[in-house]
């Protein structure tokens, strides 16, 4: 009986994640909700029953892409893969979830690098397929828009501003594909977290992640950025230093969410009022322009006052 329940259950985990990695990539607009959780099966059926089992699983999907989806789709789904294999081995050993999602994410984004070479030939093939992407993905929302009764005026302000947007974003795909890639490590991280809340504290040195706050180092690295994108005469720098500078805005915009996080929980905030600041904070500018000065402003003002509760009054003082 107990056989037939790993049985089963690997069969489980081996459907559950080839379907969301299938569903994930057939249904784009879906993609970004699916694709983060295609290694979550597996990772819990490895918890369970052993890093082999689980590696041996990983190692069945691919075949099954292969065999009946074709070599490319099974190419992608190594990446996913890769992540679940580091996942199994550095969980525990790298116990800064920083240092983890850093680690992992900068694996991943070599490999996606190397198989998006593989797939187009070169660097500016890749960047002319996706600009061409673009502008067909923009064309399309522009079309939509006019059904829509959107104005003309603004229809052609988005069309005039649409190449310069394409190449701002251009510019910036190395640290947007990272975020990507770190956001899908990160996540994978949290549920396992939420699924084995007894190992917790053995995979991770901060158990509450409420209480999080980013390395105070990396202050001088944003100061850095941000000087280097006034440089005049070189363009390479300028476009490095604006792609760490938003890895680095990522950083503080994680401390700012733990330092509102932090708060809601201490003062009971309704779930309702919480899901709808967080919405705002996501879907508004502003907002999250606000999120990452409150969390770099933390280094400073250490809001939470984290490490102060077993100090004395004078420590504290």
């Amino acid at each position: 009986m107990q056989r037939l329940e790993v049985i089963s259950r690997f069969c489980l985990a081996l459907a559950l994640s080839v379907f969301l990695f299938m569903g994930g990539l057939m249904l784009p607009p879906l993609g970004v909700i699916l694709l983060p959780f295609v290694a979550q099966p597996i990772l819990v059926f490895s918890m369970n029953y052993g890093v082999a089992a689980g590696l041996g699983l990983v190692f069945l999907a691919m075949f099954v892409l292969a065999l009946f989806a074709g070599e490319e789709l099974a190419f992608i789904y190594a990446i996913f893969a890769l992540m679940t294999g580091l996942l199994l081995q550095l969980l525990g050993r790298l116990k800064a979830i920083e240092h983890l999602v850093v680690a992992i994410a900068t694996i991943l984004l070599a490999a996606t690098v190397s198989l998006l070479l593989h797939f187009f030939g070169s660097w500016s093939a890749m960047i002319q397929e996706f600009r061409r992407s673009a502008s067909q993905q923009i064309a399309a929302a522009m079309q939509m828009h006019e059904k829509m009764g959107f104005s003309s005026e603004s229809m052609q302000l988005l069309k005039e501003q649409s190449p310069q947007m394409i190449e701002a974003t251009l510019q910036i795909l190395p640290a947007l594909i990272f975020l990507g890639l770190a956001f899908m490590v990160l996540i994978n991280i949290l549920l396992l977290c939420r699924r084995f809340p007894a190992r917790r504290t053995e995979w991770l040195s901060v158990t509450d992640l409420r209480e999080w706050k980013a390395p105070e180092p990396l202050v001088w690295g944003l100061i850095a950025c941000g000087f280097s994108l006034f440089v005049p005469g070189l363009e390479t720098v300028r476009v490095a230093a604006l792609n760490l500078l938003l890895l680095l805005a990522a950083c503080y915009f994680a401390q700012g969410l733990a330092v509102i996080a932090f708060f809601f929980h201490k003062n009971n905030v309704p779930r309702f009022l919480r899901g709808i600041t967080y919405v705002l904070i996501v879907f508004q500018q502003i907002f999250t322009l606000l999120v990452v000065g409150l969390g770099l402003f933390d280094l400073w003002g250490n809001f939470r006052r984290l490490g102060k509760d077993n100090l004395t009054p004078s420590q504290a003082a």
